[in-house]
């Protein structure tokens, strides 16, 4: 056994240490690709999987594989602090990634099968029944033919440009000169054709398999040799040079009409010759391990759209009401004057969040209302009450990040809106992404000025908050009211360090409290005792504080649902850290850590992961929670999750994940009922 002072002589820049990042993303995916396999899972459980699987790849290609193969086309060639280079990086993604789907391919097949077994089928069109043939032919001739658009592709008609994850059909046509056809397979139209052909029977048949079979009548009076599906994904980072836009809304939009002509980062292919093959690489500019063949139907994210066509609650997970806590029966403004709650939340509703600002709307005596926005989703009910209030005279903010991954959209739509009615809209802070869950509503009462405060780990989104596992505190305490106000005013006006009194915010103070912490749990050593839940740990400063404090001899134990580039187990290292990732009917969303502080008990809620972005380029909170039973609460999810066999895996120091061998405790079936019993 090595001495204490022989581990602290243990070099922690040894790439060895660490695990490159984007190959404990494919990790993480390997996990969700776990959940389909999973017979504890209903079965169209285990088909929507498949569907989050394949979204999850679409995005990572999209945004992490783009972004190396820019660094390999501008020649950077500095490893990671894993040791990587980005070639070496994009090299094994392709074999991670490769590995993966031919995993996928045999469990997407198995799961057909099974559907069978319900009387749920996905058929080939050549193996239909002549009843169901005909009526899928009459079904293609009334809604299908007529919204198709065949390409030709010659000589004289050169290839279209294909917006990125359109999904495509491509002909090779027998010819004495080089002559293609092309299809792009309409979103307007069902993915999975409905054809019922008994009660209690549900059949179906791809809209692509449908459109092959009649393909002649696209290309009349041509000799066809092959045909192919294929998917082009391409380049969808957005780079803003925000300190040179003269309007930040308008750049956005530039942005969003650019990323459709992003440069191709990666063809899936079905089917088809080599001709084809070698035809669509040279005309998208690709290599070779940019090409993903698939042996099972592409673009199966598509397989939501069919969860959630098939009515069949036997197959799906029971529906969970979320408990609804009776203190909020009252007028809410009421119930936060002298308590402050912690809502566990898809467990717990998020439905006191909304009706706090419902209520702010509608009483007289509220005179502002601050929100910050990140993903609200469509059609929210807090942007229609924030409208509501500016309406109604009320001072209203919304901090909006429009620059919000995939949601820049959206968010510019409501934010235009909002502006119409009268809000203050911010949109960010130059250079920083305003990603910290703020909300303060701002009442006069007859003691004077009190303001109501929630903050957040998750978005201000009522559909989300349905299935991501996250955190509210809710508050009227004036030491937090102060602050929350201060960080407004940093928001709205002009970024400085604000003087709070017990919070945190990143890029300022937030990672140096989070070192700080540690490195006082590591001087207590082996009574010292860290937790810590969150989405993806990072930073190497932060790793390398758990490894020093592991080495001290504290007791640490790590919830991280995605990215870990930590390796626990390794001698003279981190044999004291353990890494666990849950995965399953919710998504694990929470930030949350623990410190043991020699007896205190700090327990702190954040919307920061320990990431490079999060502590440097986003807005955060570092938030304590004080209260005793509060603090008491969030141990106690702590205590179940650890305690966690069913949908936990365990880190091993070689990056894999191992499942218990007994799983018999599922926590966020338990988190279900035990809600339900708190006071």
């Amino acid at each position: 056994m090595e001495s204490v002072k022989e581990k602290k002589e243990i070099n922690l820049d040894n790439p060895k240490l660490y695990i490159n990042r984007e190959l404990s993303w494919l990790e993480f995916n390997r996990r969700v690709l776990e959940e389909t396999e999973d017979l504890n899972n209903p079965l169209l459980e285990r088909l929507k999987f498949i569907a989050i699987f394949f979204t999850n790849l679409d995005e990572f290609f999209m945004i992490r594989v783009a972004g190396l193969k820019k660094m390999v086309s501008a020649n950077i060639n500095r490893p990671s602090f894993d040791g990587l280079t980005p070639k070496e990086q994009l090299r094994k993604i392709t074999q991670k990634t490769k590995q993966l789907l031919k995993e996928m391919e045999a469990q997407y097949r198995k799961l057909i099968y099974e559907l069978k077994t319900e009387k749920i089928y996905i058929h080939k069109y050549s193996d239909l029944p002549k009843t169901l043939k005909k009526r899928a032919d009459k079904y293609f001739e009334e809604f299908v033919y007529p919204v198709l658009t065949p390409l030709a592709v010659d000589l004289t008609h050169p290839f279209p440009h294909l917006p990125s994850l359109s999904f495509n059909i491509i002909v090779e046509i027998i010819s004495e000169e080089l002559k293609f056809g092309l299809i792009p397979i309409p979103k307007v139209l069902p993915r999975f054709v409905k054809l019922k052909e008994k009660e209690r029977e549900e059949h179906y048949l791809y809209l692509e398999d449908l459109i092959i079979h009649h393909i002649g009548k696209l290309f009349p009076d041509q000799k066809i040799r092959s045909v192919a599906t294929f998917r082009v994904t391409r380049d969808a980072d957005i780079i803003i040079q925000e300190d040179e836009a003269d309007d930040l809304l308008e750049e956005i939009e530039k942005g969003l009409r650019k990323r459709r002509f992003g440069k191709p980062v990666r063809l899936e292919i079905n089917g088809g010759s080599n001709f084809i093959l070698n035809f669509l690489k040279d005309e998208l500019e690709i290599k070779d391990y940019d090409i993903y063949k698939l042996n099972i139907p592409l673009n199966l994210s598509d397989l939501w759209s069919l969860y959630r066509e098939i009515d069949r609650s036997d197959l799906k997970f029971p529906p969970h009401v979320p408990y609804y806590p009776p203190q909020f029966n009252v007028e809410r403004f009421n119930a936060l004057k002298n308590h402050e709650f912690i809502l566990f939340h898809p467990y717990e509703s998020f439905d006191p969040v909304v009706e706090l600002v419902e209520e702010a709307v509608e009483d007289p005596n509220v005179l502002a209302i601050k929100q910050t926005l990140y993903r609200a989703g469509r059609n929210s009910p807090i942007v229609e009450a924030l409208s509501r209030a500016a309406q109604k005279g009320k001072e209203v903010t919304a901090v909006v990040e429009i620059k919000a991954r995939f949601d820049e959209e959206s968010n510019i739509v409501w934010a235009k809106r909002l502006e119409e009615e009268g809000v203050h809209v911010i949109y960010g802070i130059s250079g920083l992404k305003t990603h910290a869950k703020l909300l303060m509503i701002v009442r006069k009462e007859e003691s004077g000025i009190k303001r109501y405060v929630h903050l957040g780990t998750g978005n201000y989104n009522v559909e989300t908050a349905k299935i991501y596992s996250d955190v509210s505190y809710l508050t009227s305490d004036s030491e937090i009211g102060e602050d929350v106000s201060r960080i407004f005013n940093v928001l709205t006006g002009y970024f400085h360090p604000p003087e709070l009194s017990k919070r945190f915010i990143s890029p300022v103070d937030l990672k140096k409290k989070i070192l700080e912490m540690i490195e006082e749990e590591a001087e207590l050593g082996k009574s010292g005792r860290i937790i810590a839940k969150m989405n993806s740990l990072v930073d190497p400063d932060a790793i390398k504080a758990l490894y020093r404090a592991s080495q001290a001899g504290v007791k640490i134990d790590l919830i991280v649902r995605g990215i870990c580039c930590l390796r626990p187990g390794i001698e003279g290292v981190s044999e004291n850290i353990r890494v666990i990732s849950i995965v399953g009917k919710y998504l694990e969303h929470a930030r949350i850590f623990y410190f043991g502080a020699d007896g205190e008990e700090k327990v702190f809620i954040s919307s920061a992961d320990w990431m490079p972005r999060n502590f440097h380029r986003r807005v955060e909170t570092l938030v304590p929670i004080e209260d005793r039973e509060l603090k008491e609460k969030l141990k106690t999810i702590f205590e179940v999750q650890l305690r966690d066999t069913a949908k936990a895996r365990i880190l091993l120091p070689t990056g894999e994940y191992t499942r218990p061998e007994e799983r018999e405790f599922n926590s966020q079936e338990y988190f279900e009922r035990w809600v339900r019993r708190i006071k």
